[in-house]
Order: structure tokens, then C-alpha cells, then sequence
């Protein structure tokens, strides 16, 4: 098939550090690739990719804005539209695109990467010609219901992240320092248990964000026992995750998936988190991570994740998300489409002409 993935324009393929939507679609379109498929990558003219790239934006403009986004979605579907060959699927992740590409005649599978927000909601619901991908099925719960919807994991690479035997002895917690990721909690869950704890990340450019990371965090990096990692690239953030003994989660919002936690897992490196959101349907308890409630479990998990078997734990990882298995899974919503605009449609036989008497 001829497949196009249009990503995001506010950060290249794959992402230099944070960029969980843009990780996604390069390991989709490359798995795609490596499934057969003629793959073009809608993205940032920097982004890397073995197939076509095509970019309206030479690089990335952060931090993301909805005029930026609407002449991006635009730029691509169009692109799409004029194209001689024609796709047989196009993949999509803003919301922004599902008018456009209905006003274009596109056919396009939408993949939701947010907990429910009712506004979005509205916009799917003009739209139910869409094929929505949810990310877990607690995500799909929430949603409002939707015709055309399918749960699809995520999966990356495997061989980009090795296995490791290694523990030493630190818990590491990285990411976007926001109250909804609970960078504090894991910070005192780690103090409590009198086990070192690597940060890495970094906050954004929002109000919110930075009152959470002037208030919360900032004293308590300068605690004992709290090492900062900087935002970490894919290389340096893979060496931190296979020498650590967990990766704290202790999230405060229903997260639709967590990319971070399966990156971890793939290590060997189990995920302790809160059962919140996708957390139940990816972390496998006592193999993959350990589900806590709160800190004071999540302290006492600490020393008992050290007892959990890591090539156990890859494995099962590997068997469950690997971008292999996400580009199987997508091929066939892809199928389903092609299949469903190219079924005949029935009309039925005409009705016999209704003869009229004229009285006269």
C-alpha cells in the first residue's frame, strides 16, 4: 500500500529529547516501511526517515500553536490530495485535519493521543466517517462513543532498546516535569526509601507548568540523594533506563498510554505507577512493574522491584509492544478502510413509473 503519516510540525522525527506523538509516528511509518509499504512521512524538514519525507516547516517551530498546526494539516492533506499516485491510507493525529481531509475526500485514520476532552469530543462526533485509533482501551471508555474505533497500543523498536541485567540502585523518573506526571511524588517516594533517584526532563513554556516546577520541584532537587539528568536523548535516556532498578510513574491523570514506561520495560527495567489510566493495561503486575496506589506504596515497591526478573520482563515487553506488532495492527484498520471504499454500493431496482389518469 502507498501509506502517508502526517506527525506533528512543533518537533522533528524521531525527537532529539521530549516528543512522545512525533516518536510514534516515525516508528509507525519505519515499521511500515520494513512491513513493505511505500511510506511518505509528513513532518519537519530535519525529520529523519528511510522512505520520503515532506515538510511545509524546514524544522521545528515550538512551542505549539494552532495556526502553525492548521496551515501544516492543510499543507499536508493538500499534498496528499494532488498526488497522482494517490494513498491508499492516510494516518493522522490532529484534530485540525478531520475537516479538511472530509473536504478533500480523504479517507483518513485518526489516532487519539489525549485523555478525554469534551470540545475534541464535539469535533469527532461531526465526524463520524473518521477510523479513531485509541491508545488503550480506558481511553476508548472515556471517550464519547465513536462509530469507526479500534485500540491499537503503541510499540517502538525493540532492538533500539537492549536488554540489561544491570541495578545500580537508583530509580530514575524522566519526562515533562508537570503536576500530571507527578515528578514530586516520585522524588519523595525515592527520599522515603533511601534510594538515589536520577531526574531527567525538562518543563515547558506554559504558566502552569513552570509555577508547578518553581513551587514543587526546585527545592526539592536540591534534596540529598536527588541527581538531576537533564532532557535526555534517545541514546542517553536508553543508558539510564537499563541501569536503573525502576521507573517511577506515580501520574496523577488518566494517561492514555505512557511511552516512557514501555521504553523501560523493553530494558528489563520494571515501571512502578499508579493504577491510573492505561498504567492496568500495559504494566503486567509482578512481571513488567508493580501497580501501587500512592506513595507510601510506591516507597515499599522500590526494594521489591530489585527482586523482579528482568529478562522476564523484556520479554513480555517485546511480546506485547513492539512496532512490529503496532504495524500489524494498524495495517488492518488500513484494510478495513480500503476494503469498505471499495465495496459496490447497492441501489435498489427502480420503482415501475406511477401511470397518472387524466379526467377530462
Amino acid at each position: 500500500m502507498r501509506i502517508a503519516v502526517i506527525s506533528t510540525p512543533f518537533v522533528r522525527v524521531p525527537p532529539n529529547g521530549y516528543g512522545g506523538t512525533e516518536l510514534f509516528c516515525g516508528q509507525l511509518a519505519e515499521a511500515l516501511v520494513e512491513r513493505g509499504h511505500e511510506v511518505t512521512l509528513f513532518a519537519t524538514g530535519d525529520s529523519q526517515f528511510s522512505g520520503q519525507v515532506a515538510a511545509c516547516f524546514p524544522t521545528a517551530t515550538w512551542p505549539p500553536s494552532e495556526s502553525v498546526d492548521r496551515a501544516h494539516v492543510r499543507f499536508c492533506l493538500h499534498e496528499i490530495s494532488r498526488d497522482r499516485q494517490g494513498y491508499d491510507a492516510v494516518q493522522i493525529n490532529s484534530s485540525l485535519g478531520l475537516k479538511v481531509a472530509r473536504d478533500l475526500g480523504i479517507p483518513v485514520v485518526y489516532t487519539l493521543h489525549h485523555h478525554y476532552e469534551e470540545k475534541l469530543s464535539r469535533v469527532y462526533a461531526a465526524h463520524p466517517e473518521v477510523h479513531y485509533v485509541a491508545i488503550s482501551q480506558r481511553q476508548l471508555d472515556r471517550e464519547a462513543p465513536l462509530r469507526h474505533a479500534t485500540v491499537i497500543y503503541h510499540g517502538i523498536k525493540v532492538d533500539d532498546y537492549p536488554l540489561s541485567r544491570r541495578d545500580e540502585g537508583y530509580v530514575l523518573h524522566l519526562g515533562r516535569f508537570a503536576r500530571e506526571k507527578g515528578t514530586h511524588l516520585a522524588i519523595d517516594a525515592a527520599i522515603a526509601a533511601k534510594t538515589p533517584i536520577v531526574v531527567a526532563g525538562r518543563v515547558h513554556e506554559n504558566p502552569d507548568d513552570q509555577e508547578y516546577f518553581d513551587t514543587e520541584l526546585v527545592s526539592r532537587f536540591n534534596l540529598p540523594g536527588v541527581l538531576l539528568g537533564g532532557e535526555a536523548g534517545h541514546r542517553r535516556k536508553v543508558v539510564l533506563m537499563q541501569q536503573a532498578r525502576a521507573v517511577l510513574c506515580p501520574i496523577l491523570w488518566e494517561e492514555p498510554f505512557g511511552l516512557v514506561a514501555i521504553e523501560a520495560m523493553l530494558t528489563g527495567t520494571p515501571v512502578i505507577g499508579f493504577a491510573r489510566g492505561s498504567f492496568p493495561e500495559i504494566i503486567d503486575d509482578g512481571i513488567t512493574g508493580i501497580l501501587v496506589s500512592d506513595v507510601q506504596e510506591m516507597t515499599r515497591a522500590i526494594a521489591l522491584a530489585a527482586q523482579l526478573d528482568r529478562e522476564a520482563c523484556a520479554a513480555r515487553a517485546r511480546e506485547r509492544f513492539s512496532s512490529e506488532r503496532m504495524a500489524a495492527d494498524y495495517e488492518r484498520v488500513f484494510d478495513a478502510i480500503v476494503r469498505r471504499r471499495s465495496a459496490p454500493v447497492l441501489v435498489a431496482e427502480p420503482m415501475p413509473a406511477r401511470q397518472t389518469r387524466l379526467i377530462g
